[in-house]
């Protein structure tokens, strides 16, 4: 209990630090390092800021890492582009989810594990066409110029 107490500890002091700081400026792992007192990299340094990084959110705030650096401060318009990069993962990893199913030994499979197999496939299915259509949708909206905005419209 102690250790979970003196992470959410660590995790708002690392936040309320940052807080202090401007859009465009970089934390370094070392300065994270001695304010929150874990080694980088160690699990509790990653947890510690996975916390943090909640923390901010909520504070409108966003940490975009900067591999082996540290982090930098998110300005604001940048937002949209940090969101898209989170669902592209989200859409990588229900991918991997659906190629799973696709290439199941369902030969192998009892009666009872075919039979899950199928509902789950049949939604997999629905799924992954619903996740196309909004990964596409996502990264139209996401275009500095939107396509259909009506400055973009020639007569």
């Amino acid at each position: 209990m102690n250790e979970v107490l003196s992470n959410k500890k660590k995790s708002e002091l690392l936040s309320e630090e940052i807080e202090k700081l401007n859009y465009g400026d970089i934390v370094l792992h070392k300065q994270i390092s001695s304010i929150i007192g874990e080694d980088y990299p160690s699990n509790k340094y990653t947890s510690t800021i996975a916390k943090a990084k909640k923390l901010l959110l909520k504070k409108e705030i966003c940490l975009e890492s900067i591999p082996g650096d540290g982090y930098r401060i998110l300005e604001p318009d940048n937002f949209v582009n940090q969101s898209l990069k989170h669902y592209k993962r989200g859409f990588n990893e229900m991918k991997k989810g659906y190629d799973t199913l696709e290439y199941a030994p369902t030969k192998n499979m009892t009666q009872e594990g075919r039979e899950t197999y199928r509902r789950v496939h049949d939604r997999a299915i629905t799924l992954s066409a619903a996740m196309r259509g909004a990964s596409v949708e996502l990264k139209t909206l996401g275009q500095k110029k939107h396509p259909m905005a009506l400055d973009n419209i020639k007569n």
